[in-house]
């Protein structure tokens, strides 16, 4: 369940394990609430992120940024499957109730409620998913580039394309 946009970014500096990347300017990045709200920099470039650096990037490499795969299924699970199974379990449970009661229309409310409590939940869970998860480097794109750190890869490209044919 990879993305359609590769997030790309350049390695300012490296600690250890961890490396400050700053991003590349991508379409999805662009689309984000962050960047339409003007949160993370003019048009969603130039986020700055620490990330895991298991793969030795060094400082001016520019590198693709990824997270894991189990991260988007249980994101995708929480947000979208979870929810629709608590409506409808609670709504059988509800109807239940309402057959041994007498009271009418226990399945609605009881289904309502257990899908309000099933995305109160999702989005909490999300949220502590989202502190402990980091991005990491899955691939180094290029190494340190001769036209400056902050480059994106599209620019690295059509300058190595360029002076390949000169």
């Amino acid at each position: 369940m990879q993305s359609s946009e590769i997030e790309t970014g350049t390695v300012l500096k490296t600690e250890g394990t961890q490396a400050l990347v700053i991003t590349n300017k991508s379409k999805s990045c662009k689309e984000c609430g962050k960047a339409q709200a003007g949160i993370c920099g003019k048009s969603g470039s130039g986020m700055v992120l620490k990330v895991d650096n298991q793969l030795g990037a060094e400082r001016g490499d520019t590198v693709e940024l990824g997270l894991e795969a189990t991260v988007h299924v249980k994101g995708y699970l929480l947000i979208f499957i979870l929810p629709v199974i608590a409506l409808f379990i609670a709504a059988y449970a509800g109807h239940a109730l309402s057959q041994l009661t007498g009271v009418l229309y226990l399945d609605v409310s009881a289904g309502l409620a257990g899908l309000i409590s099933a995305v109160i939940y999702s989005f909490r869970t999300i949220r502590k998913l989202d502190k402990s998860t980091q991005l990491h480097i899955t691939k180094i794109l290029y190494g340190p580039s001769e036209y400056g750190v902050g480059s994106c890869a599209e620019e690295i490209d059509y300058l190595h394309a360029f002076n390949k044919s000169s």
